[in-house]
């Protein structure tokens, strides 16, 4: 009786252990990033000057694992990995085919993977830049060994922004963004950032300043404005330099300016507001609503009127930057679950 008991005590012994070495090993190699990290990027020869138009493209593109057909868990659906590698590699060809034809002289990108088991290994971000032939910048904002939930785990993650432009990029940083993960989460969750660019304005001691972001969804009121306040800091620093501003990206939330489209789930995701008072004096909101830039993936996509769709994806400009047009740009979500946005602007002289 002795010897069985002993055996069992042994069985428990390494049942309680082994998910204990685990979460060691999560925190052993969990990616903790520095406030400010500079960035391999690689620079194009064209320049900027006061007066010049630019185009700016926004685009999240779900790491090539949605189209109009998936759903995803943590929106309450039950899809957790896409369908196939096929699958991503077609989603991805379609992406890169829309970038193609807005032709746009600076494309940020959100949620591109480089070795994600989510996204059967493509790496993304080289595929988009032999497709778009525009150097690029990357930062990343989630790398874990492995994500052990739901059931099938997502595994491996190595994702995170990329800029893609041929502009005469001087520099290229990666701000850390406050955690918003509890700590039991922190070690298989995100760690977002902004990924800044400076390129040099010919003839002045000015700079035209590219941020890149996706703030954070699944939060509350409060950790989000943590992360809205890095950014307004940052924007309104550069700002008060006299530099050209431009941020664009997923901000995961609403903005007062436009007409949202109403909230039909009872049980899905709530976006934020983000309002005219939450960013900086000298800063404007250049954002579309002619069509929803992002679909909730508890259930595939029907259409704009029956399915959970939002605005949250767009831009916030400097007002020495002139909007001479914004726009989403209507995919039908076939791609990916978000619409890219596509700015139109010009810098005062």
């Amino acid at each position: 009786m002795k010897k069985v008991l002993k055996i069992i005590g042994i069985i428990l012994g390494i049942i309680i252990l082994i998910p204990v070495l685990f979460v060691v090993y999560l925190r052993i190699t969990m990616y903790s990033p520095d406030a400010e990290e500079q960035v391999d990027f690689n620079s194009g020869s064209q320049t900027v000057s006061a007066g010049d138009e630019l185009s700016i493209l926004t685009f999240n593109i779900g790491y090539a694992g949605y189209n109009k057909e998936e759903d995803f868990f943590m929106d309450g659906g039950e899809g957790v990995l896409p369908q196939s590698s096929d699958k991503v590699m077609e989603n991805l060809s379609g992406i890169a085919s829309v970038i193609n034809g807005e032709d746009c002289d600076i494309v940020f990108v959100q949620e591109a993977d480089i070795d994600s088991r989510r996204s059967y290994n493509n790496n993304e971000v080289a595929y988009l830049a032999s497709s778009i032939g525009k150097p690029s910048a990357f930062a990343c904002n989630y790398k874990v060994s492995f994500v052990p939930y739901p059931i099938p785990p997502i595994g491996k993650v190595y994702s995170g922004l990329v800029t893609y432009t041929g502009l005469n990029v001087g520099d290229a940083v990666r701000y850390a963004l406050p955690d918003t993960a509890p700590w039991y989460m922190s070690m298989g969750y995100l760690k977002r950032c902004l990924l800044v660019e400076r390129i040099p304005v010919q003839d002045s001691d000015r700079e035209l300043v590219l941020v890149n972001l996706h703030l954070e969804a699944y939060t509350d009121e409060e950790k989000r404005d943590m992360q809205m306040n890095v950014l307004c800091d940052l924007i309104d620093e550069e700002y008060a330099k006299g530099n050209y501003v431009i941020v664009g990206g997923d901000f995961n939330q609403e903005f007062e300016v436009n007409d949202n489209p109403p909230i039909l789930s009872e049980t899905g995701w709530l976006p934020g507001e983000i309002m005219l008072s939450d960013i900086p004096a000298g800063f404007k909101l250049a954002v579309a609503d002619n069509v929803p830039s992002c679909r909730s993936l508890e259930e595939p996509f029907e259409d704009y009127e029956s399915s959970q769709v939002y605005i949250i994806d767009g831009f916030v400009v400097s007002d020495n930057v002139e909007v001479q047009s914004v726009e989403v740009i209507d995919r039908g979500f076939e791609c990916s679950d978000h619409n890219p946005v596509r700015l139109e602007v010009r810098l005062r002289p």
